[in-house]
C-alpha cells in the first residue's frame, strides 16, 4: 500500500494533469482507501499552500493564478508553490524526505515537460481554442507547419484542446473532415464569429503517448534500458508515467496503450533495436520484422 505522503503526491500529480476530472470518490477507489483519508490528503495539500479546490460537480482542481479566462485549470504551480512543498518537506524523517524529494523534482519535471511551452503566447492560443470550443466557433490555426513543411492557414472547428499532449482536435473546413493539429505547430490562433456548421462530424478520437489520434489501440509491452529511457521520455514526455524499474537492474519496465499502427513507437523501437525487448503483441514483433527487413532490401 502507498505510504501517505506518496499517496498526497501522486493525487497532485495526477490533478495536475487532469484538472476539473478527479472527484473525491475517484481517488477512493483509485487509491483503495475510505473518503476520510482522501480528504485528509487534501487538507493536507491545502496546509502547505497549495490552493486545492472542488467545483459544483466536485470535481477538482488547483486554483492558479492568471489572467486567462479559459484557463483556471491548465496553469502550473508557481515559485512560490514549489517553495512552499520543498519547506514542507523539512518536518519529515530523513529518509521519507530523501524519497519525496526525488517525487517533487518528477512533479517539477512533470509540468516543464507535460505542459510544457505554457509562456504567454502558448497560453494565447490555448486560451482563445478553449473558448472557441466552449462558444462553438470557428477558428483559424495561422501559418500552421504540417509534417510534410506545408504552411499556411487553417479553418476548423475545435472540439477537444487538449494541452497536456499538446493536441488539438478539430474538424477542417477546407478538408471536410476531422483532424489532429500540435498546438505547439500553430503560429496564432483568430478566433471567428462564425458558428460551428459541422457538430454531427465532430468525433474526438482517442489519443495516444505518441500524440496519435486513433480509436484503435493496442496494448504493448517492452523492457528497454537507461539509454533508450532517455530517448523515449526526452522525445515523448507523457511516457514517464508507464515507466517503471524492472526486476533486472538498469532496465524499465513499458506497458501502455498505443495506436494499432504502431507510428511513434515503431520509429523509438528501430532507432534503439539494442536497447529494447518486446515481450508483445506478437503483431508488433512482425511488423519490427517487416521494417527491418525493408532496410536489408535496400542494401
Amino acid at each position: 500500500m502507498m505510504k501517505s505522503q506518496e499517496r498526497i503526491l501522486d493525487i497532485l500529480l495526477r490533478v495536475l494533469a487532469r484538472p476539473y476530472h478527479y472527484k473525491r470518490k475517484d481517488l477512493v477507489q483509485r487509491y483503495n482507501a475510505s473518503l476520510d483519508t482522501i480528504k485528509r490528503d487534501l487538507e493536507a495539500m491545502k496546509k502547505v499552500g497549495l490552493e486545492v479546490q472542488q467545483d459544483k460537480q466536485h470535481r477538482i482542481f488547483v486554483v492558479p493564478d492568471g489572467n486567462f479566462s479559459e484557463l483556471k485549470n491548465l496553469q502550473p504551480l508557481s515559485d512560490a508553490d514549489k517553495a512552499t512543498l520543498k519547506r514542507a518537506l523539512d518536518y519529515m524523517p530523513e529518509k521519507d524526505k530523501l524519497y519525496l524529494s526525488k517525487k517533487v523534482e518528477s512533479l517539477f519535471d512533470f509540468q516543464q515537460l507535460g505542459l510544457r511551452a505554457l509562456r504567454k503566447p502558448a497560453l494565447e492560443r490555448i486560451d482563445r481554442l478553449t473558448k472557441a470550443q466552449n462558444q462553438r466557433l470557428r477558428v483559424v490555426l495561422q501559418n500552421y507547419r504540417s509534417r510534410s513543411n506545408n504552411i499556411r492557414d487553417r479553418v476548423v472547428e475545435p472540439f477537444h484542446v487538449d494541452p497536456e499532449k499538446d493536441t488539438v482536435q478539430a474538424y477542417d473546413i477546407e478538408q471536410q473532415d476531422n483532424r489532429h493539429y500540435r498546438l505547439s505547430r500553430i503560429e496564432r490562433v483568430l478566433l471567428l464569429d462564425t458558428p460551428w456548421s459541422f457538430t454531427t462530424h465532430h468525433h474526438q478520437k482517442a489519443t495516444d503517448i505518441f500524440r496519435i489520434a486513433d480509436d484503435n489501440q493496442l496494448n504493448i509491452h517492452l523492457t528497454i534500458d537507461v539509454f533508450a529511457y532517455n530517448s523515449l521520455v526526452e522525445e515523448f514526455p507523457l511516457t514517464r508515467g508507464y515507466l517503471l524499474p524492472s526486476s533486472t537492474p538498469n532496465t524499465y519496465d513499458f506497458q501502455c496503450k498505443v495506436n494499432a499502427d504502431f507510428k511513434g513507437l515503431l520509429n523509438f523501437i528501430m532507432a534503439n533495436a539494442a536497447h529494447i525487448t518486446v515481450h508483445s503483441p506478437e503483431v508488433l514483433k512482425l511488423r519490427i520484422k517487416a521494417e527491418a527487413q525493408q532496410i536489408l532490401d535496400k542494401f
